[in-house]
């Protein structure tokens, strides 16, 4: 025997030594089968099978995830998956799906091959944290199709973030704000001393208290509450505010060398009232039949180089987060809300998209430069739209009533093109304005109308990025596109996100060849990504000031990353705007609401609020005493004294999914910020 297979056997077990197993197919140029393994080692046949089981633990153990010995290993079809994935989403029952996250190298080698796979993760214990956009799990996975998985958790990956509410009477039990979680974590007894019932509190998982946000019943502690639930940074470190305060904005007057002059053309931003970041501005005219429509972005690559302390922490925050109080920026105020926002009538850097549409809304030309503009105004969709319908003055010549009908001409355009391609149509959301004072701890919510102007603004923004990502595309540069499939390829779950991949993609909602986001530097990272690949593609000589990323392997983390920041944004926001909007209806429990039916609970019909969008629960049986107490299976409510169970419950009110219900706010679970309704009768 060599004294290599001498050093293969392992002592006293007689198995196959695994880190010789590691080497041999570390070392080996082409992917080795166990029988080849067995016969580089010169072992006789009948050791296969003790080479396959060790090769199984060592698959368990995850040793297969390192780069080195990705796809080293043929003909063993059963052998265990293991990946780290990251949650981003969760289908309609609830259950979390995600991606497989950007340090794995079996991540990045499916993602080069086709985008980033979608992992359907099985639920994980209902006595464990919820698991929210962001968390990361050790999974084992199993293929389900082309670039589809299904995983098994086999453990938490810290940090695991337990955020709940203290209940004195339940021994002093933190318990989960989920209705689908008993998760609860004991206080240890000398640290209960203040605590009150209903306290929002953030434990590590043995109960010991990292943080106290405030009572159930403060907006505000909810808000705060829901920065820690998904880990969103507070402060912007030393350095980086410190790099911020060293830039300036461009001279009044002095056109600097490289830039175009659009200073003489009225721009105007549109945006919501409460807005303070203004990275956009827009201007048309008609040109014959046609119109040419220019997009001015706000030039965040000017202030932030790749590779320096701002851009460091810009792309481990990924997205800013917005949030009823307030607003977790990407960059810091200095930039975000200053230099590189677009505020009126002072001089600012831009990137400007020159666009040229016939009357059918189809591209005819497209020039992209560097410039200089001088934003004329600060309009709010209402503004805008007031202008349109002739409420509301117009601000000067320039931009009267020509310069509008101009505007929503080009936008009916570019909507009559979407409609000929058949894009997803999305009914207008949050109608609702959700607002929290930090200084008085006022809640207040503010109904709007649909408003034309803020479609407007949609159309202009996908012009812009699609006309950005065909240049990028047409250029051969590698950049951030977005790849959205088509809802048809995934049965039983709804449409899957959009999510970033480095190869240009088709955008199935948009139904468009390519895209890619490129109009919100300001709060989102992978629009100063793309950016600076735009730069060097029309401004060669960008290549020296703007450094693109290391290599496709970084820009292949980079999209599994902001993948994930982007869902953790998504879902923070909402989340928090669900459990404010919950405290809110509970003020007024006379008014009738209108809902429908998406679901049940052993306790009574779940519905969904038509105008919140809001979900409560609507118990079976109503209770005389109508006392209300929380259900230890799951934090769903019942009224005491109900035949939860009872199939009587459901013909009672003949509540079958999709009933179109009316309903009074009863009161609320406190520990889920879940309504509790009152039947009020069927809507016509």
């Amino acid at each position: 025997m060599s004294a290599d297979t001498g050093s293969f056997l392992s002592s006293g077990a007689g198995l196959p030594d695994r880190n010789v197993l590691a080497q041999v197919l570390r070392d080996s140029p082409a992917p080795l089968t166990a029988g080849q393994l067995v016969r580089r080692l010169g072992l006789p046949p009948d050791h296969k099978k003790q080479v396959r089981a060790v090769l199984h633990a060592m698959a368990l153990d995850g040793v297969f995830r390192e780069e080195a010995l990705l796809g080293k290993l043929r003909g063993e079809s059963d052998l265990p998956l293991l990946a780290e994935i990251v949650i981003t989403g969760h289908d309609r029952y609830g259950a979390p799906f995600g991606r497989i996250a950007a340090e794995e190298p079996f991540g990045r080698r499916a993602a080069a091959k086709g985008g980033q796979p979608i992992v359907f993760v099985h639920q994980p214990p209902a006595d464990e944290p919820p698991l929210v956009a962001g968390a990361c799990v050790l999974a084992r996975l199993r293929s389900v199709g082309a670039n589809r998985y299904e995983a098994r958790i086999l453990k938490r990956q810290a940090p695991v973030r337990f955020v709940g509410i203290f209940g004195e009477q339940e021994d002093g039990q933190i318990r989960a704000c989920d209705p689908q979680s008993t998760c609860c974590r004991p206080v240890p007894a000398d640290e209960r001393l203040g605590l009150k019932e209903g306290d929002l509190i953030q434990a590590d998982d043995e109960g010991h208290i990292c943080h106290r946000f405030g009572r159930w019943d403060d907006p505000q502690a909810v808000a705060d509450m829901g920065r820690a639930e998904y880990g969103l940074p507070e402060v912007f470190p030393p350095d980086v505010l410190s790099e911020a305060m060293r830039l300036s904005a461009p001279e009044e007057g002095r056109l600097p060398s490289g830039r175009k002059d659009f200073r003489s053309i009225p721009f105007v931003t549109v945006d919501g009232p409460d807005a303070r970041d203004f990275d956009d501005a827009v201007w048309a005219e008609r040109e014959g039949e046609g119109f040419r429509l220019l997009v001015a972005i706000a030039d965040v690559s000017h202030y932030v180089s790749s590779g320096s302390a701002l851009d460091m922490e810009a792309r481990r925050r990924g997205h800013s987060v917005y949030f009823p109080d307030g607003v977790v920026p990407m960059l810091p105020p200095r930039l975000s809300e200053d230099l590189c926002s677009l505020r009126p009538d002072e001089d600012r850097f831009c990137v400007v998209f020159d666009m040229r549409f016939n009357a059918e809304g189809q591209p005819t030309d497209t020039r992209i430069d560097r410039g200089v503009i001088r934003s004329r105004a600060r309009l709010t969709y209402e503004q805008l739209e007031a202008m349109r319908e002739g409420s509301h003055a117009f601000l000067h010549e320039d931009l009267g009533r020509i310069w509008v009908d101009t505007l929503y001409a080009a936008h009916e355009a570019l909507l009559a093109a979407r409609m000929r391609r058949d894009c997803l149509r999305i009914a207008d959301r949050d109608l609702l304005r959700v607002e929290l004072d930090r200084s008085t701890g006022r809640l207040a919510v503010l109904e709007s109308r649909p408003l034309e102007s803020r479609h407007l603004v949609e159309s202009f923004m996908i012009a812009a990025c699609h006309a950005g990502a065909r240049v990028l595309r047409d250029k051969g540069k590698t950049a951030l596109f977005r790849s959205h499939a088509d809802a048809r390829a995934v049965a039983d779950v709804p449409r899957l996100p959009a999510v970033y991949v480095t190869e240009p993609a088709r955008h199935a909602g948009l139904q468009l060849d390519v895209y890619a986001h490129l109009t919100s530097p300001i709060r989102r990272y992978a629009d100063l990504t793309n950016h600076r690949m735009l730069l060097e593609a029309i401004v060669p000589e960008e290549r020296h000031a703007q450094a693109q990323p290391a290599d496709d392997r970084d820009l292949l983390a980079l999209s599994a990353h902001l993948t994930m920041t982007e869902a953790r944004a998504t879902e923070a926001s909402a989340v928090t705007r669900q459990r404010l909007l919950a405290l809110w209806l509970c003020q007024d429990q006379e008014r009738i609401w209108s809902g429908h039916v998406t679901g049940a609970t052993p306790d009574g019909a779940l519905v969904t609020l038509t105008e919140t969008q809001t979900t409560g629960l609507l118990p079976f049986r109503e209770n005389a005493d109508r006392k209300m107490h929380s259900d230890s299976s799951g934090g769903s409510e019942a009224c005491s004294g109900a035949a939860a169970s009872s199939p009587d419950a459901w013909a009672m009110f003949s509540l079958r999914k999709g009933a179109v219900v009316r309903v009074r706010i009863a009161g609320l679970s406190h520990d889920v910020f879940r309504c509790i309704f009152q039947f009020a009768g069927f809507s016509a």
